[in-house]
């Protein structure tokens, strides 16, 4: 893992590039991840939700990167972020774990390596709680 090395800046231009290209280009997502499927199902976000809550991430959400692309050596580097999102019915939000990356190739959408439950304790050096 890279730690928690990105400077507040840092993570704020990443994700002001990420955005900016999404808006125009999209997100894709690994669907063939099965966590990623039963996250969407369990919490019910369909349609656009998952790119708006990807759309709406904070500098305070950054967990760790820039690390190596190991799902694309190809690709730019991987950013990781940590959301709470509440199940319906539910009082307590779920981690959620995101992995995203900014592709290269111009006029290509950005990709969502991970969107799930965290499978392991997140700590944010941002932000105190999700």
């Amino acid at each position: 893992m890279a730690g928690n090395r990105a400077t507040r800046e840092d993570v704020e231009a990443f994700l002001n590039e990420f955005k900016e290209k999404a808006k125009v280009f999209g997100i894709v997502y690994n669907e063939g991840k099965g966590e990623n499927r039963q996250t969407l199902l369990d919490l019910e976000l369909f349609g656009s939700k998952r790119d708006q809550y990807i759309l709406n991430l904070r500098p305070e959400d950054y967990y760790q990167g820039p690390d190596e692309n190991d799902y694309d050596k190809e690709e730019g580097p991987v950013w990781m972020f940590g959301i709470g999102i509440k199940k319906r019915g539910k009082k307590k939000k779920l981690p959620i774990y995101i992995k995203i990356y900014i592709t290269k190739a111009e006029g290509a959408s950005n990709y969502c390596v991970s969107f799930h439950v965290a499978k392991f304790e997140m700590s944010f050096p941002y932000k105190t709680e999700l």
